[in-house]
């Protein structure tokens, strides 16, 4: 290689060289990262942490931080599942005001955790849920349930008292269902439009709740608000309903007669009572799936069973107290729904309790003089969706009703001699059972109920029970 040359690749090498050891450093430390990256994941280490009872005072706290949780980013599908265009040969003539409700809203997804804890029996309460379980109990009556139900909650919320409860009588009780009513479309105290109306219900029932564990000195009124906070619990799991859950339910429990009843004023007497019962059925069971502390919850729950078996007359109706003749259509609604609950879907005095429901004629009819009503309707129309088969003919019958009969304003007056009830009884219990679609997730489906074996605490006090009944 002569001077010239030599001269000239010495140059060229120069800052030439320099860039590509350059280069092959780079190269060699992306390498390395993709190496590492892809050899080795971080672990993520969960830590559980048990929660101890709060101080109710925490209350305020609790929600103010439920608040403040990052708002959840939802993916709303292209098209709406539910055909709002076709009805039901039935109801081709069907003049209710056209719903106002948004059913694209039915079919979101979460895409992140949500403060809403869905349980098994809760499932529906999403806003997904709602939209699946409408699509398969609802037929073509969806859009004008969940419209009657919208404007029902609207209602709701316009007429809750400044203090958070609702109206002047049984307050307990008339908050524990309007309560019950959000709960039953997956409001909480997270809910853009209705947070504030159930956070302030919320602190109502708690605040109203005295140191015994006493909402009221009724014994409806602490079933209804026991199972409203219940609930609540449930599906938002704030510490603090937790011990008022756990306080009202205790007591429930102590409550119960041996027999497995209950009557007014938790009376130890031997009278009992299936309308007072069915609610506290209710509150126990809701308890139980919340993960009530309080002992003996399985067992009454267990107890309870007895006593709805023997007061059944022979032909399935069960009775209202104590003698099997004195039964209703209403109170049979009452104790096949409490059987279904329970697990004892199957059992064959539920299934007496079905037949005799199915062999009577239940009219749906404001203006029926004898008619059934909103309480008896209640229990009644949740008993058949629960047993599933011929649900279609009653959903037909109690949908058209209850929509017919909503006042403009979206309130319900109830009819016959419950009138006099109030707008808050009325609306309550009428959407209520517009919600039966989705509130509760159908007993004949899996793992929607517990095992009906009988707790060990019920085995081993069997014996004395035999005496009682």
């Amino acid at each position: 290689m002569n001077r010239q040359a030599k001269r000239v690749l010495e140059h060229l090498m120069g800052p030439t060289g320099s860039v590509l050891v350059h280069l092959l450093i780079i190269f060699a430390l992306i390498q390395l990262v993709f190496f590492e990256s892809g050899g080795h994941q971080s672990d993520v280490e969960v830590i559980i942490m048990e929660i101890e009872d709060a101080n109710l005072d925490e209350l305020k706290k609790e929600l103010k931080e439920l608040k403040e949780i990052q708002q959840v980013d939802v993916i709303t599908p292209p098209d709406i599942s539910i055909d709002t265009e076709v009805l039901p040969e039935d109801v081709e003539e069907f003049d209710s005001t056209e719903p106002d409700v948004d059913f694209a809203a039915l079919e979101v997804m979460d895409t992140v955790s949500s403060p809403l804890v869905i349980r098994g029996f809760y499932q529906g309460r999403s806003a997904g849920g709602r939209g699946k379980a409408l699509r398969e109990h609802a037929g073509k009556w969806a859009k004008y349930t969940e419209a009657a139900v919208v404007r029902a909650l609207e209602w709701l919320k316009a007429n809750q008292n400044e203090d958070g409860s609702w109206d002047k009588e049984n307050q307990a009780g008339m908050t524990g269902l309007g309560l019950l009513t959000f709960l039953a479309h997956g409001e909480t105290p997270t809910s853009e439009k209705y947070g504030p109306t159930v956070e302030k219900a919320i602190r109502w029932l708690i605040d109203e709740q005295g140191d015994s564990g006493q909402f009221s000195g009724n014994v409806y009124e602490q079933g209804i608000a026991s199972y409203a906070v219940s609930e609540a619990y449930g599906l938002t799991q704030i510490p603090a309903l937790k011990t008022a859950m756990d306080k009202g339910i205790q007591v429930i429990v102590s409550g119960q007669q041996p027999g497995g009843g209950w009557d007014y004023d938790y009376k130890q007497t031997p009278r009992r009572d299936t309308s007072v019962s069915g609610w506290q059925i209710q509150a126990l069971k809701a308890a139980y799936i919340a993960g009530a502390e309080v002992e003996g919850v399985k067992a009454a729950l267990d107890r309870s069973i007895r006593d709805f078996k023997k007061y059944q007359a022979e032909r399935g109706k069960f009775s209202y107290s104590n003698d099997p003749d004195e039964g209703s259509i209403g109170m049979t609604g009452v104790g096949v729904l409490c059987m279904q609950l329970l697990g004892y879907a199957g059992d064959e005095a539920c299934e007496r309790g079905i037949a005799y429901l199915n062999r009577q004629s239940l009219p749906v009819d404001w203006e029926a003089k004898g008619g059934h009503d909103l309480y008896g309707w209640y229990y009644i129309t949740q008993a058949k969706f629960h047993h599933g088969k011929d649900w279609s003919e009653w959903n037909s019958k109690f949908a058209r009703a209850y929509t017919e009969n909503q006042n403009s304003d979206g309130s319900w007056l109830a009819p016959g001699t419950e009138a006099d009830k109030g707008k808050v009884y009325g609306t309550t219990f009428a959407a209520l059972t517009l919600q039966v679609y989705y509130r509760l997730l159908p007993t004949y489906q899996a793992k929607a109920v517990e095992s009906s074996t009988l707790s060990d605490e019920a085995e081993e006090d069997e014996e004395d029970l035999i005496e009682v009944i």
